[in-house]
């Protein structure tokens, strides 16, 4: 599984190393790529991936997912103690205050709160119905990323092609940006996944991206971001401290890390699993 506003395209690196010794299973949850629409629950998301499970006839299988993905599998390994293991890249949920190492937790809310209002202003510009110009900028971004990540062009406009559907003379981003992206995205935020992996009884695998996001930003949302990275390093490694089920893997990444690094994605993943 994928993150918010993604596709099964996203892993397109990572499966075929791990296919060489693992059946891989790929599909686009509810209301993303090519899937229908429907009602958006943590529940019901959890619901599709035992629908399309039971439909392949696969026997307890190990799930993993990347960002929004990846909670939903450790959601998952909640309720399936059964499980092989389960694969978090980079899905940390609720940033709390204390997670700022080094910051004033009064003006790491001040600043979380400014980066949070640019980010929104970002997608209010992806926001319902999408002129063919909004459409062609946003591919172009897409390919000047994957310069930057050294990747070829197509791996991610394939990616962002896959999460636009045509209504009419327009296209538009799936989930619905405004709409349903922001209530999922809300959910997301919301989440404490410290609190939801002290319930996990089967092997859990994070990976944890701790490199600068790509693209260009003001310095003091570099700054808050990097000490947000240090806070999450810090509370993974206390937790997998406590925790003999959890293994927590820091990369050099960022929080595109399944395009930045999918060999080394995969043969942790491959090493978790055997």
């Amino acid at each position: 599984m994928y993150g918010l506003g993604r596709s099964l395209s996203d892993w397109q690196l990572i499966a075929p190393l791990l296919s060489l010794e693992h059946h891989i299973v790929a599909f686009d949850l509810r209301c993303h790529g090519h899937s229908d629409d429907g009602a958006w629950s943590w529940d019901n998301a959890l619901a599709d991936i035992a629908a399309v499970a039971d439909h392949l006839q696969l026997t307890n299988p190990a799930i993993a997912g990347h960002s929004l993905g990846g909670m939903l599998a450790v959601m998952w390994g909640e309720s399936h103690p059964e499980c092989p293991g389960v694969v978090n890249l980079d899905g940390h949920g609720r940033k709390r205050l204390d997670q700022y190492v080094g910051l004033d937790p009064t003006d790491a809310k001040q600043r979380q709160e400014q980066l949070d209002a640019v980010i929104q202003q970002s997608l209010n510009a992806l926001a319902g119905p999408l002129k063919p110009a909004q459409v062609d900028a946003l591919l172009i971004q897409q390919r000047a990323l994957a310069t930057r990540i050294g990747i070829a062009d197509a791996v991610l406009v394939e990616a962002a092609q896959r999460g636009l559907v045509r209504e009419a003379r327009h296209m538009r981003i799936r989930p619905e940006v405004g709409g349903l992206g922001n209530e999922i995205l809300a959910n997301a935020d919301a989440l404490d996944m410290i609190d939801l992996y002290s319930r996990v009884r089967c092997p859990v695998l994070i990976i944890n991206g701790t490199a600068a996001e790509f693209g260009a930003g003001p310095e003091w949302s570099k700054e808050l971001m990097a000490a947000c990275r240090t806070g999450i390093e810090r509370d993974l490694a206390q937790l997998a401290g406590r925790q003999r089920n959890v293994r927590a893997i820091n990369l050099a990444a960022s929080h595109a890390l399944v395009f930045e690094q999918p060999h080394a994605i995969a043969l942790e993943i491959l090493k978790f699993l055997r």
